[in-house]
């Protein structure tokens, strides 16, 4: 396989490794997400804030992706398709950019989810109560 070839093939594989772990980050947590959004008073809404969260994890991966550029490194197309290690590791570093832009969107949904906490507890809490 050529180096060219390989830099066509291995942007594809990596963009669909890239979606999936997006995908696969949904459905670990779309269960714990439901059960504590279920909790929240204002159900109604529930529908959305799943489908929120797909998006938001799927588009984190994909940016995450997209963040790592090949000519990052200033050289010219010939330059990157002839040094196959490079490829390799720019492929590494989408891998690695996707993975860190999950996490942050996992971060920021759990402070979401901590907003939601405290203010259904507050909710709940009557004016005399001191827990």
């Amino acid at each position: 396989m050529t180096n060219e070839h390989y830099l066509r093939v291995s942007y594809f594989v990596v963009a669909l490794v890239s979606l999936g772990l997006g995908v696969a980050a949904y459905r670990v947590l779309r269960r714990p997400f439901t059960a504590i959004c279920e909790t929240l008073p204002g159900k109604s809404h529930l529908s959305t804030w799943k489908r929120t969260l797909a998006v938001s994890l799927t588009m984190a991966a994909l940016l995450g992706f997209l963040s790592v550029s090949y000519r990052y490194c200033g050289k010219s197309y010939a330059e990157i398709v002839n040094d196959r290690s490079y490829l390799v590791q720019v492929n590494r570093n989408q891998i690695q950019a996707t993975a860190e832009s999950i996490v942050y969107a996992v971060f920021g949904w759990c402070l979401v989810i901590v907003i939601f906490l405290v203010i259904a507890r507050k909710r709940r809490q009557s004016p005399g109560d001191l827990d």
